[in-house]
């Protein structure tokens, strides 16, 4: 769980924006955190022009555990689905099998989002041909226990500050999880307050603090684990430079051996060539892959002016009979090195994972860009921006990078 704690400043300042009216000097209010990943409840009063945490708790209770809960249920719920499919999430053991399960969860969580405004959804996954129907009733039932947790956690923070719940001058709901109707609906019943959304545009109820949070003096609590740093996008001219030296010593070889046998003239050897050309690529394969445009032009250089009708991109009938000698030895099947980079920007982390495989790529390079609880431009795990941009023809070779957004743990992305 992060290291994040909930700003009672901030706290303040987002109960105010919420209710239309500034905490009184002396009042307090609760704040009941609920993110993908963790829940935070702390007790906040008003000490003059100061904001003073005077109890708190956490547990790492959040809307991924949610996923997980209501997928066991569908499981269970919807057998007929495909044993095979419940098979290969329950227990992914290759990377195909993981990027179903991580694709099936984005799409619960999609489904748990919907139902805070709905009472039913479908959840439909094209890539298995499956289609779960699913209520909020059905919902409720899966998470009620984390979500009494939850509240008895606010109730123990509330005893040790010795507030009573009809004193509270609010009670703040912050973070994409605490949305959930039945966490209004739960601590409405528990405490008797009605409970408040922070608004979107409301400051954040927690950031990494740059100094320390006044608080009370209370009992030591456990130091939470910090998160894991953020990846860095790899430098990508390191890459692209050692792949260009790797083509121009194939190159290189390739225009020594040219240089062997002599500039052929025109006429008969271009006639050769032609005719090479023309030969099914089936039958013509070589063991080193054809150099790619880019290294032809360097290699150009380096082997001397390219032969008559050959435009020096292919090697003339000579040199492919001396290379068929060896492809009993060391077949080597052609293919496409390049593509165009599909359009992730909207997707999950998940599902651009598996537009980058597709496409022929290895698996991109991911990194998080934190955002406020309280900021809903984005989903958690959500593709905002891509490099090389969609639609760019590179080779399959290169290394290709998304930068997702996320407000809970960075690592619930991961794929």
């Amino acid at each position: 769980m992060s290291t994040v704690r909930i700003d009672p400043a901030a706290a303040a300042a987002s109960l105010a924006d919420s209710t239309g009216s500034p905490l009184a000097p002396g009042a307090a209010f609760a704040v009941y955190r609920l993110g993908r990943s963790s829940f935070r409840a702390a007790v906040v009063r008003r000490v003059e022009d100061e904001y003073v945490i005077l109890a708190e708790r956490a547990e790492p209770i959040g809307g991924a555990e949610f996923d997980g809960l209501l997928l066991a249920y569908l499981s269970g719920r919807h057998p007929d689905a495909g044993v095979r499919l419940w098979a290969r999430i329950d227990d992914p053991s290759d990377p195909a099998d993981q990027r179903l399960r991580a694709l099936l969860l984005d799409k619960v969580a999609r489904a748990r989002e919907q139902l805070s405004e709905r009472e039913f959804t479908v959840i439909t996954v094209p890539a298995a041909d499956v289609k779960l129907p699913v209520t909020r009733e059905e919902l409720d039932a899966s998470i009620q226990q984390l979500i009494d947790t939850t509240a008895d956690l606010l109730e123990e923070a509330l005893a040790e500050a010795g507030v009573a719940p009809q004193e509270l001058a609010g009670l703040l709901l912050a973070g994409g999880a605490a949305r959930t109707p039945l966490a209004a609906v739960a601590l409405r019943g528990r405490f008797g307050v009605e409970p408040v959304l922070a608004a979107p545009s409301a400051p954040a109820v927690e950031e990494p603090p740059t100094e320390p949070i006044p608080t009370r003096e209370l009992p030591t609590m456990a130091e939470e684990t910090e998160a894991p740093a953020k990846r860095r996008r790899p430098a990508r001219a390191v890459v692209v430079t050692a792949v260009v030296l790797v083509l121009l010593a194939a190159v290189a070889a390739f225009g020594t051996r040219l240089g062997d046998r002599g500039t052929p003239t025109g006429g008969e050897g271009a006639g050769d060539a032609s005719a090479a050309s023309d030969a099914p690529s089936s039958n013509d394969l070589s063991p080193s892959p054809e150099p790619s445009d880019a290294a032809s032009e360097e290699g150009e250089s380096a082997s001397g002016p390219p032969s008559p009708g050959s435009g020096g991109e292919e090697p003339d009938e000579t040199e492919q009979a001396e290379s068929g000698d060896e492809e009993d030895e060391q077949p080597v099947t052609e293919g496409a090195t390049t593509a165009a980079v599909p359009d992730m920007v909207g997707m999950s982390t998940a599902e651009a994972q598996e537009a980058v495989g597709d496409a022929g790529f290895a698996a991109a390079e991911q990194t998080g860009e934190w955002r406020s609880v309280l900021d809903f431009s984005h989903e958690d795990c959500e593709v905002i921006d891509q490099d090389p941009a969609a639609g760019e023809v590179v080779p399959l070779s290169s290394a290709v990078a998304v930068t997702f957004s996320y407000s809970g743990s960075e690592s619930e992305c991961d794929v």
